[in-house]
């Protein structure tokens, strides 16, 4: 089965290739990638498994 996309070219951002790498790596090329796109991206590890955020840095405070 082939499966094509129906959309206008995407833009890259941002690449990088990685040779062995680490979940942090990730998250590292992640953050300095889209950070002026108000993303800021963090990562926990619990044991063997691993929580990542996503955070909208650019989002206004709600007005009180």
């Amino acid at each position: 089965m082939k499966v094509s996309a129906q959309h206008a070219k995407l833009t890259t951002l941002a690449q990088r290739r990685f040779d062995g790498f680490t979940p942090h790596q990730v998250v590292t090329f992640l953050n300095q990638s889209l950070k002026e796109r108000g993303l800021i991206f963090g990562l926990r590890q619990f044991d063997d498994d691993w929580e990542l955020t996503i955070y909208d840095a650019g989002q206004n405070p709600p007005e009180a």
